[in-house]
């Protein structure tokens, strides 16, 4: 009998004084969690690894990540995840739940879908947050792989991202494209560029003046990425960018993570420590 999920992930932190720590770190299958990353001080931060660096046809994966009250994680995808071809139109999915407590904080850095020729996929993240926590979520899409290297060759891909904040629903985003029926070059879809990256944040001290501040701050950086920065109607924002090159992507998102963290909450310097040559090369 087939196992209900390829991969199974399940963490928990938990807080002790002004420390944090993973009191659980659970896997099953082709899912894997790196050891502690020693560079973010008192703050636990793992690598979320899958074995064969992408997901097969008709394969299910979930991750499952609780943080208590008061407890803060950071957490990333190792790489990209690469969507292999369904050669019946099986549809791999990836289940996302988190959970955080009062007060907790969580940043999971999820790195671009990148779809091959002839795959299918579906993403469901779901988020409940209780009073005062905090999220830092990134995602994507990118126009795929395929051996004649045009793009879009890909089947039906839905990214749906629910996130639930002292038990009101704030942020509600389904991406669903069908590059078969849908103009994926022009308006309303990836405009004539190659790789979309989103990063969603939910903080509830967010306000207008926050978003005129990063705005402010982004506009000046150098950069040929199409970008565009949304306050929700409640409890955060989202910031959401278009180019040629994830490269170029990765650096203006991390260029706005880095200034949100640092100089609103005041947090040190966060280098994730990920390789980002292969991404340099295609740029």
């Amino acid at each position: 009998m087939k196992e209900k999920y390829d991969g199974l992930i399940d963490m928990e932190f938990a807080a002790r004084g002004n420390h944090s720590y993973a009191k659980k770190t659970w896997r099953k299958g082709n899912s894997w969690i790196s050891f502690r990353i020693p560079t973010t001080g008192e703050v636990p931060y793992y690598f979320l690894i899958t074995t064969g660096g992408g997901y097969v046809a008709g394969e299910t994966y979930r991750e499952q990540i609780k943080v208590e009250d008061n407890a803060h994680a950071i957490l990333t995808t190792q790489s990209p995840t690469y969507i292999y071809v369904c050669p019946h139109q099986e549809v791999t999915h990836q289940e996302n739940d988190l959970q955080l407590g009062k007060n907790a904080v969580l940043e999971f850095y999820q790195d671009e879908v990148i779809p091959y020729k002839g795959s299918y996929f579906r993403q469901q993240t779901t988020v409940n947050m209780k009073k005062g926590a905090k999220l830092i979520l990134t995602d994507g899409l990118s126009a795929g792989w395929s051996p004649d290297q045009k793009p879009f060759q890909y089947g039906t891909i839905g990214l749906k991202t629910t996130v639930n904040y002292d038990g009101q629903l704030v942020y509600n985003d389904h991406m669903l494209v069908d590059p078969e029926t849908d103009p994926m070059q022009e308006i309303g879809y990836f405009e004539g560029k190659q790789n979309f990256n989103s990063v969603v944040i939910i903080d509830e001290n967010i306000t207008q003046k926050t978003v005129e501040e990063l705005r402010n701050y982004i506009d000046k950086v150098e950069t040929d990425v199409h970008y565009g920065i949304s306050l929700l109607e409640k409890d955060g924002l989202v910031f959401r960018l278009l180019s040629e090159s994830s490269f170029e992507n990765h650096k203006l998102m991390w260029d706005f993570i880095s200034y949100y963290r640092e100089k609103i909450l005041n947090y040190p310097a966060l280098d994730l420590r990920k390789s980002e040559h292969l991404e340099r090369e295609r740029a």
